[in-house]
């Protein structure tokens, strides 16, 4: 049944600010609220989304579509809760199914959608609103056309898009309160050229040090810690006294300063040299210009993308020369085949963890593991003559509550965004002198206050909000002599190729030198990477674990051209399953053979069946989770399914809350090549394999250990990154897997990183499945509305049995009686 729809007053307010937020401020102008003309369901959408049931919102325009010929408007809120859900393809289909209004009614949504589907049909629609002068899109389309012509445009449209822009906001300021600061934010780079290149600084070395503002104001950093970053790296430089800085005054005095404040023990002389020095944008260097042959020290994590457009702006500029150190990533997106050639030139990359490491060296980059720079942010940090007095100071802390009478330090805020970058650097070197000028113990959840303040010898209680993060590995716990290896390993590798930098040797020759210097380290983490201790054994062999609830069913029990059909319910399902069996009966045209594998399924009460369908029950309540060491929610059944069926050599697993179209027969058939498994790329949307094992790793907060392990044997498993898979639909080679000690390797995976039985699969398949047609698993509120469908599959919340209403659940009700050829189903 459809949801009730909401008081008014409830979804005005919830409308109203989605719109505001979303949907851009031409859609909230006088006349033309979309929202004006919609059905009331549509108006409840909209708030239910704003209020951020994304739940509720999905049901609510699944009944609005399912109307015969359904309204522009309920295409609209259609695709508005498909793009808050990031289903671009389907948000994009809806918005065209809307005609016009969409780009007039929902414009944020429409382009953002439209770019990232198909970046070439955006373009052009963009050139034409250039060219046709009767077109005047408000100052916020025109703004996040903008943000995606910087990711995918040439100069020329850009400048003319930039132009529109503001020409728009100044027209009417009052319509976009928010305008004004975009408006200023992009300005620095109103004009701005790509791959720039500056004149010759006249015989000096051409220097950058990092910075790390974009285009896209969201997107740039408002973390003091990122500059802590730069203030280490730079300390690298400064070392060297017989330096000369010229540039940008402000910045040549800052270095200056910090050339004055290195500790004498570090300090370094020799010929007298000049050096250029340069401000690079860490996400957007791209649209500055820089002399050939500019050196930089590259670092830090990568995860911001060009103005939240999804495309990063790496390789950096042509004329930086990169030193790869304290690098980090694991976005998908940015480690394209140009972006790794890119890295594979410029290596070895010194990575700030070893997860890093070991993704890089998974792609053939060479690579290693360096630490963080801002281990030696004490460069700078003379010897204090006297310590002070104890006391305690809590920076982000999050993990726990802060004592009465001491503050939460904040070491990312907005005011970051809007000083200069030199600004940001002497706020950088004030903290770090506060903290230890005036206490001797942090807490904190910050990385780049931990290991920066512990260079500077204050006792430091690091507590990140999930000690599992990628992000950690090689960099806590660290003992003092953990500590000092990646201090004194960043100064000794860094010293003897920023020397031949500056002293002006040609680029062949630095990065050989490099490569020289860290060989040993790579050699070491390949070696690591492939080297991993065995995990303990299982207490017995799959066979025997799944003997108490194994059924001996053979072959020769199976009728000609019988289908081998498993049903894995869940919990819930159960009072359902006797629907589910009853409708593939229905739908079929050939004997089924139905395995009903699961606890409690004993108990299930079924329909009468048709002569052509046997069923048989696997209950797996005998099952010795505890012997495995492991819970009911793992679903270790899923893992022994090869050896609870021992007669079966191959199967389908279709899942209970799904109704049949097509012929089971067509898909038992798919051919699997050299593969045990064949399943559809995943309807979420977001594609990473490596991102549902990640999530999973995360769960071990309070086993780090055991995280990185985790991430380590991902990493030398399977090479980054792979599509994940729907594992709810899917062709099993059960023979394979038996012999390939399938359930083993995933039970001992379950039990050692507390992995369910879908991600072990995960771990065990990677990319090396069969695809399997999306039309044998259409999720109806995740696809494209009209996609062929032979199987239609309620993945998401609600369910077709709930009263609240999900697309297509008259098939469910219906109990699809009449089986056809593949359909479309909206």
């Amino acid at each position: 049944m459809p949801r009730r729809p909401l008081h008014p007053a409830t979804w005005l307010r919830g409308a109203r600010r989605l719109v505001r937020s979303t949907l851009g401020p031409r859609a909230s102008a006088p006349g033309r609220d979309p929202l004006a003309r919609s059905h009331p369901t549509t108006h409840a959408a909209l708030a239910l989304l704003a209020d951020r049931d994304v739940k509720g919102a999905q049901s609510l325009v699944d009944e609005a579509l399912d109307r015969p010929s359904p309204a522009a408007d309920a295409l609209l809120a259609a695709g508005v809760v498909a793009h808050r859900r990031h289903l671009h393809e389907r948000a994009l289909s809806l918005f065209d199914r809307a005609g016009d209004d969409a780009l007039a009614a929902t414009p944020v949504p429409f382009i953002e959608s439209l770019f990232r589907v198909d970046a070439e049909r955006g373009l052009a629609l963009v050139r034409s609103w250039l060219d046709d002068g009767a077109v005047a899109p408000d100052a916020r389309t025109w703004h996040t056309a903008l943000r995606y012509v910087f990711a995918h445009g040439d100069d020329a449209l850009r400048h003319a898009v930039h132009d529109r822009f503001v020409a728009a906001y100044r027209g009417n300021e009052k319509r976009w309160p928010g305008g004004a600061a975009e408006v200023a934010w992009l300005e620095r780079w109103r004009g701005a050229e790509r791959h720039t290149t500056a004149p010759a600084p006249g015989g000096r070395v051409p220097f950058a040090v990092m910075d790390y503002v974009q285009p896209g104001k969201g997107k740039s950093s408002q973390n003091i810690g990122d500059h802590v970053q730069t203030l280490s790296s730079l300390g690298h430089v400064v070392r060297r006294q017989n330096l000369r800085f010229h540039g940008r005054p402000d910045l040549v005095g800052f270095a200056q300063d910090m050339q004055e404040r290195v500790r004498p023990e570090l300090r370094l002389d020799g010929e007298q040299t000049d050096v250029e020095l340069y401000r690079v944008d860490r996400d957007g260097s791209s649209f500055q210009a820089f002399p050939e042959g500019t050196w930089l020290l590259e670092f830090g994590w990568h995860s911001h993308d060009l103005a939240g457009t999804g495309v990063w702006d790496f390789p950096m500029h042509e004329n930086l020369r990169p030193i790869f150190v304290s690098f980090h990533c694991n976005k998908r997106g940015l480690l394209t085949p140009e972006v790794l050639d890119y890295l594979r030139a410029h290596g070895p990359v010194g990575c700030r963890d070893w997860t890093t490491v070991d993704l890089l060296l998974s792609l053939d980059v060479p690579a290693f593991f360096s630490g963080c720079l801002t281990t030696t942010v004490s460069t700078v940090f003379p010897a204090l003559e006297e310590r002070p007095a104890p006391a305690t100071v809590y920076v982000d802390a999050v993990r726990e509550p802060v004592p009465d009478g001491h503050d939460n330090v904040k070491q990312s805020y907005r005011e970051v965004k809007d000083r200069t970058f030199v600004e940001n650097m002497r706020e950088a070197v004030r903290l770090l002198e506060w903290y230890r000028t005036s206490f001797t113990h942090v807490v904190t959840k910050r990385l780049h206050c931990y290991l920066p303040t512990t260079s500077l010898g204050l006792d430091v209680d690091f507590q990140p909000a999930n000690y599992a993060d990628v992000r950690f590995a090689g960099l806590h716990p660290l003992d003092h002599d953990g500590f000092e290896a990646i201090r004194t390993g960043m100064i000794a590798r860094l010293e003897p190729v920023l020397t031949a930098v500056f002293e002006g040797r040609d680029a062949d020759e630095v990065y050989a030198l490099w490569r020289e210097t860290v060989a040993p380290e790579v050699e070491a983490a390949r070696a690591r990477h492939v080297a991993a201790a065995p995990l303990p054994e299982l207490p017995a062999d799959p066979a025997t674990l799944a003997a108490p609830a194994a059924v001996g069913a053979s072959a020769a029990d199976r009728p000609a051209g019988a289908v081998d059909v498993v049903l894995l319910p869940k919990r819930g399902e159960l009072p359902h399953l006797g629907d589910a069996v009853r409708a593939l009966d229905a739908g079929s045209t050939v004997p089924l053979r139905v395995w009903l594998v699961g606890p409690g399924v004993g108990r299930v009460s079924l329909p009468e069946l048709s002569s052509r369908t046997t069923v048989h029950r696997v209950p797996t309540t005998r099952l010795d989770l505890a012997s495995l060491g492991l819970v009911a929610a793992q679903r270790a059944h899923h893992a022994l399914l090869p050896h609870l069926l021992p007669g079966v050599d191959r199967a389908l697993v279709l899942p209970v809350d799904a109704v049949v179209l097509g012929d089971v027969a067509e898909l038992a058939a798919v051919d699997l090549g050299d593969t045990a498994v064949a399943a559809r790329r995943t309807s979420h949307a977001d594609p990473s394999g490596f991102g549902l094992l990640y999530k999973a790793a995360r769960r071990l907060d309070d086993a780090p250990a055991t995280a990185y392990d985790f991430y380590r044997r991902i990493h030398a498993r399977h090479v980054f990154d792979f599509n994940a898979f729907d594992a709810d639909v899917m062709v099993l080679d059960l023979a394979r897997l038996r012999a390939d000690g399938y359930a083993a390797e995933s039970l001992v995976a379950m039990r050692e990183f507390r992995i369910d039985a879908r991600e072990a699969l995960h771990l065990y398949v990677g990319p090396h499945r069969t695809e399997l047609d999306p039309a044998w698993d259409h999720v109806p509120t995740r696809d494209l509305p009209g996609a062929p469908a032979r199987l239609v599959h309620w993945a998401d919340a609600v369910k077709p049995w709930h009263d609240a209403y999900t697309a297509r659940q008259d098939l469910w009700q219906a109990g699809a009686s009449e089986p056809t050829e593949t359909q479309p189903v909206g």
